[in-house]
């Protein structure tokens, strides 16, 4: 890699001294490769990894299934409550160190499940308390953030590259936490090599670059690239605001509110599967490797999703995607609640996958392409507080259900409501005019 230049300089009295080095070489596909990797830790190994870690917790601790949910629901509206700070932290520190600090208290997090946890108010305090901040400060936010940042004309793609670790990392992770659990005989070894996977992405997260400005670079290339790119390329071919709008402006817009009811649509239905997936299939008669494999498709199908989807958002007004997506997520979401055979539920897991995992890479795209990539971080400091409350009252809802009532159905029965209205309201999201930034 040859360096061209070196350029030192303050940004005024009492502020750090700031270096801007040029290189030849695009920083944005070095951090991509990284940051592949921490979502496939994060994500894939540790998020995905509690699927089969909880049931076989609680199982053998003899908690009920509504008491123990606490813990995530507690753990998802903290999320929520604190990206705001998340993202005031971001525009002020960095995305980079964000992610240090959350995966560092992940780290921390997950060795003391697997070593201390032996009481319910142990495993509510460490997973429902403490790992919310591990989440928060180390997860989707920054990482997400750090594309936006680096990427204008091929954002979906390159959002569609890293997402995909996510569901590479749960595919992995389902049937190798059971693996493990049953060959070690102790769920507190899966919490343990969740905490070395955290680790890891410790590891990786010293390798980022928050901003392209801050290295002499800009969005989708150096200066050179992005000049021979624009004279041979035309426009880009989706709807890019060219302003940044600020979030009381996009507040005032029906997007953003058809936005929220679209992200929620995906995060709640995914919380109801990921505690009580494989609950709710042990108890249509599934075995335990049988119910870990169907989920393990289910988020097989969303890795498959992302690139490719990503790819089309490039090209396709995302809110089509997803309307399409939605649709197919629905008819899944209801085969899979109704579980006729091993045959239809296998079938139907990595439809819902690959709906979900394209619609998530679809939603963060809109959210940067119609309020500007410098407003990403603090628009989605608002929107993800909104859906993630909501979608915390799906697991301890759903426990406290089956507790009663002996099944899920109407957990299913709200839930595929919810991504029945996602469908309409991705089909009215049309971009927000500039001009409603001067209305109000």
């Amino acid at each position: 890699m040859q360096w061209v230049a070196h350029e030192l300089g303050f940004q005024g009295e009492g502020q750090a001294m700031t270096t801007i080095i040029k290189s030849t070489q695009f920083f944005g596909w070095v951090n991509l490769r990284t940051l592949f990797m921490i979502y496939f830790l994060v994500m894939g190994m540790v998020f995905y990894g509690f699927n089969v870690i909880f049931p076989e917790m609680i199982t053998e601790m003899g908690w009920s299934r509504g008491d123990a949910s606490w813990a995530q629901s507690i753990r998802g509206i903290l999320i929520g409550l604190s990206t705001p700070f998340v993202a005031i932290f971001i525009n002020r520190y960095g995305a980079q160190k964000s992610m240090l600090l959350g995966l560092s208290i992940m780290t921390v997090g997950l060795f003391l499940l697997g070593t201390v946890t032996s009481e319910l108010w142990h495993w509510i305090a460490l997973w429902g308390l403490l790992m919310p901040l591990g989440f928060a400060f180390g997860g989707v936010v920054p990482i997400q953030t750090t594309i936006s940042y680096w990427f204008n004309r091929k954002r979906s793609m390159a959002l569609g590259i890293v997402m995909t670790a996510g569901g590479v990392g749960g595919f992995i992770a389902q049937p190798f936490y059971a693996w493990l659990i049953q060959y070690f005989g102790s769920w507190q070894m899966g919490w343990l090599v969740a905490s070395g996977c955290a680790f890891a992405g410790v590891l990786c997260a010293l390798m980022i670059k928050s901003k392209p400005e801050d290295y002499g670079q800009v969005p989708d290339g150096t200066h050179e690239q992005v000049e021979a790119l624009s004279s041979t390329q035309s426009e880009p071919r989706t709807y890019q605001s060219k302003v940044s709008w600020t979030l009381a402006d996009a507040i005032r817009t029906p997007a953003l509110w058809f936005i929220l009811i679209i992200v929620m649509s995906q995060v709640m239905p995914l919380y109801m599967i990921s505690v009580h997936g494989i609950f709710h299939l042990r108890d249509s008669g599934f075995e335990r490797m049988q119910a870990a494999s169907i989920l393990s498709l289910l988020i097989a199908g969303s890795a498959f999703a992302r690139f490719p989807i990503g790819w089309l958002g490039d090209r396709l007004e995302p809110r089509y995607i997803i309307v399409i997506l939605h649709s197919f997520m629905l008819l899944a979401f209801l085969m899979i609640w109704q579980a006729p055979s091993l045959l239809m539920t296998t079938m139907a897991a990595p439809i819902f996958g690959f709906a979900f995992g394209g619609g998530v890479v679809m939603a963060p795209s809109m959210v940067a392409n119609y309020f500007g990539r410098e407003s990403f971080a603090t628009i989605n400091g608002f929107l993800l507080p909104v859906q993630v409350i909501f979608a915390s009252a799906v697991p301890v809802g759903a426990g406290y259900l089956v507790d009663k009532v002996g099944n899920y159905d109407l957990a299913f029965i709200i839930l595929s409501c919810v991504i029945g209205a996602s469908v309409i309201c991705a089909a009215l999201a049309s971009p927000p005019k500039p001009a409603e930034l001067t209305e109000g």
